[in-house]
């Protein structure tokens, strides 16, 4: 790697899986310690918990579980990345936007795993997978989807790509709206709540009532958030918790994010997560560099 411009991507729920983490807790005493903290944190064992289908999935549990993953690849990572790279701009999808801000500075790992704590928990009280659905939709090539489409218990959730954009809303809508719409490829998520949409606005009001007494510090980073493509660069620390809030419920606009980005002349992306995923959805005539941090054998590589 070379002193270039960078983007930081940093993967959202849905990537996570049983063994994430066994790596680093292996070759790193401070990894271990970080996971007896978040144990404590979170009222749980962290690691353990992951070892547990029936909790892997669950958003209350799958959320810390990314985020604690993350923040080690970050910590192992960031001195040099911050040496190495003139311009750097942030990213992450989601829950990934928790990471991104953990990675500016704007609270401390304890801080922000209370505050990603509260996001899973107030998430997880509109999951039920008999009452709500989540797909991805793999558009037929060259279609523009008429948003008009949308509503009466449907929703878009993330418009993803050109080519991929994920709904969401109550099962039985969903499902007639897929009989009707034969748009494209439909292909169900591992999830039970409707993200991202206005059936999570009490989910939202729930979280930024929790963390109303969270101080976030200001960021000299760009970071651009999914809710209309605010940077956190540009707006005040007061206004961080609101954000973060209207996040929750709003349309993850991660086409228009990756577009934004590029715009600054970004020649090398690299993604921070469990696995990779945001890649994937760079443009294909995107000829710079991508990188994948997932694990320890990835960063070693790099």
């Amino acid at each position: 790697m070379s002193n270039k411009n960078l983007s930081l991507l940093f993967t959202g729920q849905g990537s996570q899986f049983s063994e994430m983490g066994a790596d680093f807790i292996k070759k790193y005493d401070w990894v271990k310690d970080r996971y007896s903290i978040s144990s404590k944190i979170l009222g749980y064992d962290l690691f353990e918990a992951q070892s547990n289908p029936s909790l892997l999935n669950l958003t209350q549990y799958s959320q810390p579980m990314i985020f604690v993953l993350s923040s080690i690849i970050i910590d192992i990572c960031k001195e040099n990345l911050m040496k190495n790279y003139s311009k750097i701009i942030l990213a992450g999808h989601s829950l990934g936007e928790y990471c991104a801000l953990y990675f500016a500075g704007s609270l401390n790992f304890e801080e922000m795993l209370e505050v990603v704590k509260f996001r899973g928990e107030s998430m997880s009280i509109v999951s039920d997978p008999n009452k709500y659905v989540m797909y991805a939709i793999l558009k037929k090539e060259g279609l523009e989807i008429d948003e008009r489409l949308f509503g009466d218990g449907v929703y878009i959730a993330n418009i993803n790509s050109d080519r991929q954009i994920v709904i969401c809303g109550f099962k039985d809508n969903v499902n007639q709206f897929i009989e009707k719409n034969p748009i494209g490829k439909f292909i169900k998520l591992n999830v039970s709540a409707p993200f991202h949409s206005d059936l999570m606005i009490n989910s939202s009001k729930i979280f930024k009532e929790n963390i109303k007494n969270k101080l976030f510090k200001k960021i000299n980073l760009d970071l651009i958030s999914n809710h209309k493509l605010v940077n956190y660069k540009n707006i005040s620390e007061i206004d961080f918790s609101s954000q973060l809030s209207l996040q929750i419920y709003s349309t993850v606009m991660w086409s228009e994010t990756i577009k934004t980005i590029l715009k600054e002349e970004i020649n090398t992306f690299i993604e921070i997560g469990p696995k990779k995923t945001l890649l994937n959805f760079l443009p294909k005539d995107f000829t710079g560099e991508k990188y994948s941090f997932c694990n320890l054998e990835d960063i070693k590589n790099v």
